[in-house]
């Protein structure tokens, strides 16, 4: 058949086919935040790990039952003042909250947040008509600590992470305006719901946050005594220690009442003391003398027969573990103050 000298015009059906091959030969790749396979290997490390099937191993529970494992297991952070990146167990953790009455942003740590420290939000609405709106506290205002957190956490700004460390505070408390701007994280000048100027930074931060970690103190360690489970012993010496099982910290408190602690802090043991049980381990011995105030000492002694006396255990079990992690962090905290030397 002979061929024809013209082609035949096209269909519009032959059109559609050309015009498809014509894009297939076009086509781009996803871009990266619309490609699925992407978006799952970026999100893998945050979608939750299963739950194990099977019990847990021995040495895998004697690591979830260690107060220091489970401080060196949790997530790295930078210091903004030192630049040491440390595990944030051992740094303190801030964000800017508004003042209650002149919503300027304030530069608090996230302990001051937690509702169940005792004696937040309780101040009076006498006080707080009484605050001076453009002068920065000192500690005269120590009393009034409550509103300067704020009654909103929903709004505080994404914070940054200084070394939990009392003259660290003492600090930053210290120097001069400049260079606190220096220190202030490069996000928060960014952010335009509020000035970075206005940034406020207490200059008792560093009493005022030893005061919210002894409040904390105090209430774990009252919890843990209101239990039946009998998570604190007292000890009648260190050798009695020796018949306690599982102890996980020893409790130093001085002796009866305040006349005895006065009378025997010559034989309060040094910050870092360890006390060695039954030749296996090394257990930390706590001066609560004088991690604690007289008053946090005076409370905890009248909420229970438990810190009566000169020395108590506490067992190192699951549901101590928070009392036990923050004794330590007290400990490091004040690790430059005079008072624990």
């Amino acid at each position: 058949m002979p061929k024809r000298l013209f082609p035949r015009d096209k269909t519009a059906e032959d059109q559609n086919k050309s015009h498809s091959r014509d894009m297939d030969s076009l086509n781009l790749p996803l871009p990266p935040l619309m490609d699925p396979d992407l978006q799952a290997a970026r999100n893998r490390h945050k979608t939750p790990k299963p739950q194990r099937n099977g019990e847990l191993s021995e040495f895998q529970q004697k690591l979830s039952k260690n107060p220091y494992a489970r401080a060196l297991a949790t997530p790295v952070r930078n210091c903004a003042i030192t630049g040491v990146r440390l595990p944030n167990y051992f740094l303190l953790d801030f964000g800017l909250a508004p003042h209650p009455m002149t919503e300027k942003p304030w530069q608090m740590p996230r302990l001051a947040l937690d509702p169940n420290v005792a004696g937040l939000g309780e101040a009076s609405n006498s006080d707080q008509g009484s605050e001076q709106p453009d002068t920065a506290p000192t500690e005269d205002d120590r009393d009034n600590k409550a509103k300067l957190v704020g009654q909103r956490p929903d709004q505080t700004v994404a914070g940054s992470y200084i070394i939990s460390q009392q003259s660290a505070m003492k600090l930053v408390s210290e120097v001069r305006r400049r260079a606190y701007m220096h220190m202030v994280p490069h996000r928060w000048k960014q952010d335009t719901r509020f000035k970075t100027d206005d940034i406020v930074w207490r200059e008792d931060m560093d009493t005022f946050v030893l005061d919210l970690m002894r409040r904390k103190t105090v209430r774990l360690l009252r919890y843990l005594s209101s239990l039946p489970a009998a998570y604190i012993a007292k000890c009648e010496n260190y050798q009695d220690i020796q018949s306690k099982h599982q102890p996980g910290a020893v409790l130093w408190l001085g002796g009866h009442d305040a006349d005895d602690v006065s009378n025997t802090l010559e034989e309060a043991p040094p910050p870092y003391a360890m006390v060695k049980y039954r030749a296996a381990c090394h257990i930390p011995v706590y001066n609560l003398c004088a991690l604690l105030s007289t008053e946090y000492l005076g409370q905890l002694r009248a909420s229970s027969q438990l810190f009566h006396g000169t020395l108590a255990v506490v067992k190192q079990k699951s549901s101590t573990m928070d009392a036990l992690m923050h004794l330590w962090r007290l400990m490091g905290y004040m690790a430059s103050n005079a008072e624990l030397n």
